[in-house]
């Protein structure tokens, strides 16, 4: 292995730091992760993690591990438990079109291209079918859901060729080269960047949050719900919120009824019963001895907003979003308006290797709705559905705000 010598890069891990980093993966996952009961039938951690140990020792090059690594980690499915290496990651820019499946199609939501315009129909690749060619990219990719996997995978542009050609549903054949800049501004469903507030001549306040990984984007929410003065409604736009820190201050501003928030199953380490079932060759090969505590319900505080107030989400909006909605929707606050949301939340347990530029993250806790419903794979269906359209994305309206605008007015 030739050491990187360049000031501020990370090192590529040779042959004991990959063993290294493969054994502290296998520990961690062996003692937290959360989902072995959303696993397929059959399948085999030990075999599983021998194969990829004898991939990351084997590998020709620190990319080669970090993809060993990677389909490793997605061989687990679940949405909160992956590796990442920065080296990759930063190979590739933002993707320069987003694409998700509509009616069954593979159909541009936003795109920089000129060549690719929103609403348009997306149905082959490199003259392939779009989920043939994309089937080795989804080794890569551990989702608990077909929903999610489709969506992350068109996040993770630095697992796709540099080159590679779009054929649409019109004949025409789109070459993307994802090494050249960006070609012109964001077009379709495009993602907010900061908190946006949005006073309509009817009356209704939108506030649109874009995540909670920052406390700011909570603290800047609130503010704008303070606000709202005389408004008839408001609706907060959490479409594409990717989660963070479940926001409970936010709640506890908006919430006039108790709310119930999740069952929570972790796994549990107690050595005396580890050690009589290996006496008996009866351990699991991942947790199955679970704590489960919940749901803890939240009694609303006084000073919360009384007025009418919405939601309007998408498959988007996932983990400490999902924890919002579903306590929203549970407290029986609204409406919850839009589009099934991701279906994945875990709090991780994070191991971080900085003198590599690597990390992995393994889910410790599976939740379930207050009711003991599966949550992980499904996520939480609006109370009203308003799926996004071809015919929107083509006309630039966004017409799934409208319908959810109509609505919330109406109640």
């Amino acid at each position: 292995m030739v050491e990187n010598t360049d000031a501020g890069r990370p090192r590529d891990p040779d042959v004991t730091d990959r063993a290294h980093i493969a054994s502290t993966a296998y520990h961690v996952i062996k003692r937290y992760f959360a989902h072995a009961e959303g696993l397929p039938a059959g399948y085999d951690f030990e075999a599983r993690y021998r194969a990829y140990l004898g991939e990351a020792i084997g590998a020709e090059n620190r990319n080669a591990f970090s993809l060993a690594t990677m389909r490793f980690f997605a061989s687990l499915q679940n949405g909160h438990t992956f590796f990442e290496d920065e080296a990759l990651s930063q190979q590739a820019g933002p993707a320069p079109f987003g694409i998700k499946r509509i009616d069954g199609q593979w159909t541009i939501v936003r795109s920089r291209m000129p060549e690719l315009a929103p609403g348009e129909v997306v149905t082959m690749v490199d003259h392939k079918p779009v989920d043939e060619w994309l089937k080795p990219i989804h080794e890569h990719i551990g989702q608990s859901s077909r929903t999610a996997l489709d969506r992350a995978t068109w996040r993770r542009v630095f697992l796709f060729p540099r080159h590679f050609t779009i054929g649409m549903d019109d004949g025409r054949q789109v070459p993307v080269d994802l090494n050249a800049p960006l070609a012109g501004p964001e077009r379709g469903l495009v993602t907010a960047t900061d908190v946006e507030t949005i006073r309509r001549a009817d009356g209704l306040v939108v506030i649109r949050i874009p995540s909670f990984a920052n406390p700011r984007y909570e603290q800047d929410a609130i503010f704008a719900i303070h606000h709202a003065g005389d408004a008839r409604a408001i609706l907060l736009d959490l479409r594409d919120n990717g989660g963070g820190s479940t926001p409970g201050n936010l709640l506890s501003a908006i919430m006039t009824k108790p709310y119930r928030g999740t069952l929570v199953a972790t796994p549990m380490t107690i050595a005396m019963n580890d050690a009589s079932n290996s006496f008996n060759d009866t351990i699991a090969a991942l947790p199955t001895l679970m704590m489960r505590y919940g749901p803890n319900v939240t009694p609303p505080l006084v000073g919360a907003w009384q007025g009418n107030i919405a939601l309007l989400v998408n498959d988007g909006c996932a983990s400490a979003c999902e924890d919002f909605v579903l306590r929203f929707q549970d407290g029986g606050r609204g409406l919850v308006l839009g589009e099934p949301t991701y279906g994945s939340t875990g709090q991780p347990y994070f191991v971080r290797f900085p003198e590599f530029g690597m990390s992995f993250r393994v889910s410790t806790k599976r939740e379930y709705f207050p009711d003991g419903r599966q949550f992980e794979g499904v996520g939480i269906t609006p109370d009203r559905p308003i799926p996004v359209t071809r015919e929107e994305l083509s006309s630039g309206i966004d017409s799934q705000l409208e319908l959810a605008a109509s609505l919330v007015l109406a109640q």
